[in-house]
């Protein structure tokens, strides 16, 4: 699948269209076009995989994900990105654990090109992910941020994403366009974000700034 248009990374979206289920439904879409039943079973993983991570489902997310091995790596992101990556399955569960505990998971996903091959998927997409504002010093190393912010990030990222002989995520190399500047984030008004954003699904209610 392409959309057949480039779409705009620099663009934000209006917090009334963010869905966390923008990736696994544009999966839905190619799904039903998809008769070979190996890139079916591939692509249906990838759809319960996007889902449960953007919208914080840690059981089920870890399930989507392969008990054999696991290889993750970013191109072109800051080192302390890279470095972060997980290489072990059990690196892989603290990864995500980290990601949903930091309330950093929220993640909108325009989805420009899909391709599914036998055993391995490409996505390109403008990604839109919420941060609170007290996680972006620590993540980027900026001077603003703070608790009860909200931050949308803005960027282009292209995913391929490899699957081991039961069809399971065992891997995912992200390429971005370059570290993370602070003209890719925009500060929100708190009262318009997602309401699942004061509801950690690993720590719990958070504190809201209104």
């Amino acid at each position: 699948m392409w959309i057949g248009r480039i779409l705009d990374d620099k663009k934000h979206i209006d917090m009334k269209d963010f869905n966390p289920r923008a990736i696994a439904d544009a999966g839905r879409k190619v799904l039903e076009t998809m008769k070979d039943p190996q890139r079916r079973a591939i692509l249906e993983n990838f759809i319960e995989h996007a889902e449960s991570e953007c919208t914080g489902e840690f059981d089920r997310l870890i399930k989507s994900c392969s008990s054999q091995s696991q290889t993750y790596a970013v191109y072109g992101a800051a080192e302390g990105i890279k470095e972060i990556q997980p290489q072990t399955v059990e690196d892989m569960k603290g990864f995500y654990h980290s990601m949903l505990e930091s309330n950093v998971y929220l993640i909108h996903g325009e989805v420009e090109k899909l391709i599914v091959g036998d055993h391995a998927l490409y996505t390109e997409i403008i990604l839109h992910q919420l941060y609170p504002g007290e996680v972006i010093p620590l993540a980027f190393g900026f001077d603003f941020g703070e608790e009860g912010e909200v931050y949308q990030l803005t960027q282009r990222v292209a995913t391929v994403f490899a699957f081991d002989s039961e069809n399971k995520g065992c891997a995912e190399h992200s390429w971005t366009d370059g570290p993370t500047l602070p003209e890719w984030l925009r500060k929100e008004d708190p009262r318009t974000v997602p309401e699942i954003f004061w509801n950690n699904p690993v720590t719990g209610a958070r504190k809201k700034p209104f």
